[in-house]
């Protein structure tokens, strides 16, 4: 089993609290498509899940671009500049694909795992401003996509 002494938040983590768990803002950053896990999907290795995210929802002659990126914000700017210039995958379902990607996220590194089991029963959030879809945004009107794909995986490991 992994280490994850590394995880507890001081004195004041309690596994059983009905409180939700912002993943985003605590040492469960692992979470994030931005943590510093790579990820193995048909046979390429992307240096984080974001940037899987965004090479795999745009065209095959983008993509390097993408992959080039040093850091997850990077990569995110590039999947951006990539809608901009019409570059998208057409009709790619977005949650399918991060499914994908934090399956074999989950399956690739134990540490991941550990994080999401001692999140136990408790609500997973993104708690991200700008972000309504797979966060809760800024007035917690939000899907939370990504919370609640969280959430799904870790009931399949239990």
């Amino acid at each position: 089993m992994a280490n994850t002494d590394h995880l507890w938040l001081g004195g004041d983590w309690e596994e059983n609290s009905p409180e939700p768990i912002n993943f985003i803002e605590t040492r469960l950053m692992d979470l994030s498509p931005f943590s510093a896990h790579e990820v193995e999907l048909d046979g390429i290795t992307y240096k984080t899940a974001e940037h899987a995210y965004q090479a795999l929802r745009v065209i095959p002659e983008a993509r390097a671009k993408i992959q080039a990126t040093t850091s997850p914000m990077n990569a995110w700017r590039a999947g951006q500049k990539c809608k901009e210039h019409d570059e998208m995958l057409p009709n790619h379902d977005k949650d399918e694909l991060m499914e994908r990607i934090f399956r074999a996220k989950l399956e690739q590194h134990n540490d991941v795992k550990a994080v999401l089991r001692i999140t136990s029963n408790r609500e997973l959030l993104k708690v991200y401003d700008s972000d309504y879809y797979w966060g809760t945004g800024a007035d917690g009107s939000g899907e939370n996509k990504m919370g609640k794909l969280w959430m799904k995986l870790r009931a399949e490991l239990k």
